[in-house]
């Protein structure tokens, strides 16, 4: 549900059936892209609230989201316990990144972009090599 504050009421509202566990905007803020216990990743018209493009993410619920400031990749992670890069545009996956043992609650692209940061359920925080950083393109599919 999107609010105005001043005054205060409801402007817009997206619906998916899904509880939502993260929502960013896109960095020209013309999209939104949320996750959930759907396993989707959804991307959604940041001026009307409709859908525009779901993607099937995981076969596991859906925690986190991440963005790089171009809005060229976004990555996820959830109870599949592993780290997926996305190309935004594109919708496909870039790279994939195992190694936590419990789900990975939130994800962070570090402002240079040549790290990601991972938090998991067990505990861990994982520092991952962007594969992406400063044009350098690592095309393993794997995360370091």
């Amino acid at each position: 549900i999107q609010w105005a504050l001043a005054p205060p009421r409801r402007t817009k509202a997206m619906f998916a059936s899904t509880m939502f566990k993260a929502c960013l905007y896109h960095p020209d803020e013309s999209q939104l892209l949320t996750c959930g216990s759907d396993r989707k990743l959804t991307y959604w018209c940041a001026y009307e609230g409709n859908p525009i493009r779901i993607l099937e993410g995981s076969q596991h619920q859906i925690n986190a989201l991440a963005v790089d400031r171009e809005g060229n990749y976004f990555a996820c992670g959830g109870l599949a316990c592993q780290l997926k890069l996305f190309s935004y545009d594109e919708g496909e996956l870039s790279a994939v990144g195992d190694g936590h043992s419990g789900a990975i609650n939130a994800i962070k692209i570090s402002p240079d972009q040549k790290r990601l940061v991972s938090v998991g359920s067990e505990g861990a925080i994982f520092i991952w090599q962007y594969p992406y950083a400063a044009g350098e393109v690592d095309e393993s599919k794997s995360f370091k």
